[in-house]
C-alpha cells in the first residue's frame, strides 16, 4: 500500500534540503522493499536535520521491517518528544504497539492520530486491525469502512473488512489478518524537494 501524497517545501531552510533529498531517496528504497538502504539514509538525513519528524517516522517504520524493535522505540520515543501530536508519529507509535501485542495502547495512539487526521487510512487500518486481534470485530468492520471511504482500492482495508464481516457471520474460513506493512506510513507523506520524477 502506497499513498504519495508530495507536501509543500515552503518553510525549509537551504541547508536542510539534503535531509529532505535523503529522505525521499530513503522512501524510494522503503518502498522498494530496500530497508537497510533506507535506513542507512534516514540516518544520514537525520545527522543533518535530527529533528525532521518524517525521517524519525520512517527511520523507525523500516527498523520494524528489518525487526529492530529496540532502536524503533527509541526512535519513535524521540519523535515523540519532539512532536507528540503529529498524525504520523501516532500512527507509527499505534503500529509499533499492534506489533508487539500491545492491543489496547495501539487503539488510544491509532485514536490519537485520527483525531489529529481524520483522514490518515494506515491509522484507520492499524485500528481496525487492532480491533480485530481483541476480537471486536464490529470495530474493526466499521474502522475498515472508515479506511474504505478513504481509499476504496487500499487490499489491507479490503482485507480487514473481509476478516471483520467472516467472523461476524461466524464464517468457518481461515481469515487472514496481515500486518501493517510500514511501507504505507513511510509514503504516507512525501516531500516535494529533490523527488524524482
Amino acid at each position: 500500500m502506497s499513498i504519495v501524497t508530495p507536501a509543500s517545501a515552503a518553510g525549509i531552510r537551504h541547508d536542510n534540503i539534503g535531509a529532505v533529498q535523503l529522505y525521499n531517496l530513503a522512501v524510494d528504497e522503503a518502498t522498494a522493499g530496500n530497508f537497510t538502504q533506507a535506513d542507512n539514509l534516514t540516518a544520514q538525513a537525520l545527522s543533518i536535520q535530527p529533528n525532521f519528524t518524517l525521517a524519525l517516522v520512517t527511520r523507525a517504520s523500516v527498523l520494524m521491517n528489518l525487526r529492530n524493535m529496540t532502536g524503533a522505540k527509541e526512535v519513535l520515543d524521540k519523535a515523540m518528544a519532539f512532536d507528540p501530536e503529529d498524525a504520523n508519529v501516532l500512527a507509527t507509535m499505534a503500529s509499533f504497539k499492534q506489533q508487539n501485542g500491545a492491543d489496547r495502547e495501539a487503539l488510544t495512539y491509532a485514536s490519537k492520530a485520527l483525531e489529529a487526521n481524520p483522514n490518515l487510512t494506515e491509522a484507520w487500518i492499524i485500528k481496525g486491525t487492532a480491533h480485530g486481534s481483541l476480537g471486536e470485530y464490529e470495530e474493526e468492520l466499521k474502522a475498515s469502512e472508515q479506511a474504505l471511504a478513504i481509499s476504496p482500492d487500499n487490499k489491507l482495508a479490503q482485507s480487514n473488512k473481509a476478516y471483520a464481516t467472516g467472523m461476524l457471520n461466524n464464517s468457518k474460513k481461515s481469515p487472514v489478518n496481515p500486518l501493517i506493512p510500514l511501507v504505507a506510513l513511510i509514503c504516507g507523506v512525501v516531500l516535494a524537494i529533490g523527488r524524482r520524477r
